[in-house]
This record gives structure tokens, C-alpha cells and sequence, in this order.
């Protein structure tokens, strides 16, 4: 027994003695390389003429097949204006990495793309941002009003990494239809969601979440459930309602900052507007109407 041990205590003094081999530190990320890596992945997708332009350093838009180079200089010149305003006094934290934007010039190549690269149909008839992959993918024949929303959501990613469903969606949705009076600003104006809000405020069934106080404590899951697209429109409406007083953007600081405390978002409606969400349903709905 004494013997095993002092065995013992002599192995474990030799093992601990050992050098241990130094892992390689991973490179340090480069930005230009990542960059020049996205294009590259687009022209072997897409074809070797697919052309790019970057706008703000880390969105890489993708011009596929049928989207012209004005159309591509267009949606660059709208990228960056747009990115200028959500930085200016709204979001905070640019995201770090490099993103694709890849603009299809309609529904069937677009399709098409995520059938062939993306395990399936696209779940949205318009776009979607795929953040395992680090990629906007939209069908831009419609208009660029789903570039500016799915550009919030990798800002959101970067500036409020534990958003909610509805604070997310309901600000990249308000962008839909974006106003930009002056450099550096941006609003949201009436659009297509609007008669789904008020269709559902009409409804026995519906109206319980076509309430502005309904989003507060909403989890995940139930927004993106059956009634996902009331859902959708209720947080759009919520947010332009906030942003036409002047309340959206100190709602939304308020919420990321203290979180951890408040994971509705209650007190912080309530810091910013002086009223509970039950208690500005009236108004809301109110000004609903009105629009």
C-alpha cells in the first residue's frame, strides 16, 4: 500500500511535469477575405458573371441572374441610406461579420435558389435571413421594401441578440415601407398589413391578439403559430404607433439595456410612455382606425 502510493504520487509529479502542447490560436477574422469569399460562393451558385457591390462594409449584395447592374447600384445606393438611419440614434452594434444579400428578380428563380441551396422551399414569399449562414435571400421583384426589413434582423442579431420575436419583426416590418426625409432618418408609412390588423381586431376569435398589450410576454413559438400573420401586423402597427410619438426608439434601448429585469418589455413600455400596455390598447386601437 505505501508503496502504491508513493508510485502513485511519483506518476502524478512526472505527468504533471509534462509540457503541454499550445493550440494554435484560430486567425483573427478578416472582413475583406470574407467578403471576397461571398462573392466567390455567389459566382459558383449563380453563375460566373453574378456581379456584387458592398455597401457599409459588411452587407455584400448579389446580383443574381435577371437583376441588372442599375438595379444592383439602386438597391446599394437604398442599403446605404437605410443602414446611415438605423445607426443614426437607433440601433447601436453594426454586426461584425460579413452578410450576402442575394436580390432575385422574381418568385421563380428566387425559389429556385433556396430549393437548390437551402434545403427547400423559401418559407417567405418575399425573404428571409438565414443567420447560420450568414445570408439575406429575397425576391425583389416586388420592390426593395423586404430589403430594408431583412436588414434589421442581422442588426438586431448584433444590437439585441435576445429580442423577442414581435420587437424584431415588428421593427423590420415598420421598414417595409420606409420614409426617408433627410439623411440619417427614417419612418415607416402605412402598408399591405394594415386590413390583416383590422380584420383581426373585428374577429371574435382574433381580437384577444390583435391587441397591443397581447405582444408583451408573447413567446416565440406562439408568435410564429397560426395566427402568425395578425401577429406580424400587430407588432407593425405597435411599432409605427410608438415611432409616430416619439417613443419607439427609447422603448427599444430601454428594453434591450435592462432585459435581464424585464424580459416583457413592460416596464419599460410603461417608463417610456407612462401608460401600461393594457392601459394604451384604447389609444392604439384608436389610432388604428384612423390610418
Amino acid at each position: 500500500m505505501r508503496r502504491v502510493m508513493l508510485a502513485f504520487a511519483i506518476s502524478c509529479a512526472c505527468s504533471s511535469s509534462k509540457p503541454q502542447p499550445i493550440e494554435d490560436a484560430p486567425p483573427p477574422y478578416d472582413l475583406a477575405s470574407d467578403r471576397a469569399h461571398i462573392e466567390e460562393v455567389a459566382r459558383t451558385e449563380l453563375g460566373a458573371s453574378t456581379t456584387s457591390q458592398t455597401a457599409e462594409d459588411v452587407f455584400v449584395l448579389v446580383a443574381a441572374p435577371g437583376w441588372n447592374k442599375a438595379s444592383l447600384a439602386a438597391s446599394t445606393d437604398l442599403t446605404t441610406r437605410a443602414i446611415d438611419a438605423y445607426f443614426n440614434g437607433r440601433f447601436d452594434t453594426k454586426p461584425a461579420r460579413a452578410i450576402g444579400v442575394y436580390l432575385f428578380a422574381d418568385a421563380a428563380s428566387y425559389q429556385a435558389y433556396c430549393k437548390a441551396h437551402l434545403g427547400g422551399e423559401c418559407d417567405s414569399p418575399f425573404g428571409m435571413y438565414h443567420p447560420n449562414v450568414r445570408r439575406i435571400v429575397m425576391n425583389a421583384g416586388p420592390g426593395l421594401g423586404t430589403l430594408t426589413h431583412e436588414l434589421v434582423h442581422p442588426i438586431v442579431e448584433a444590437d439585441f441578440p435576445r429580442a423577442p420575436t414581435w420587437i424584431n419583426e415588428g421593427i423590420a416590418s415598420l421598414f417595409e415601407a420606409p420614409v426617408m426625409p433627410t439623411k440619417g432618418e427614417i419612418h415607416g408609412m402605412k402598408n399591405w398589413r394594415l386590413p390583416r390588423l383590422l380584420a383581426g381586431m373585428r374577429s371574435v376569435d382574433e381580437k384577444d391578439d390583435a391587441r397591443l398589450d397581447a405582444l408583451f410576454g408573447m413567446s416565440d413559438a406562439v408568435f410564429r403559430g397560426d395566427w402568425e400573420k395578425l401577429h406580424y401586423a400587430t407588432a407593425r402597427y405597435v411599432c409605427q404607433w410608438l415611432d409616430a410619438h416619439g417613443w419607439l426608439w427609447p422603448f427599444y434601448h430601454a428594453y434591450r439595456d435592462g432585459f435581464d429585469a424585464d424580459k416583457t418589455g413592460e416596464k419599460a413600455f410603461e417608463h417610456t410612455t407612462g401608460m401600461t400596455p393594457s392601459a394604451a390598447n384604447n389609444a392604439w386601437t384608436t389610432w388604428v382606425k384612423t390610418l
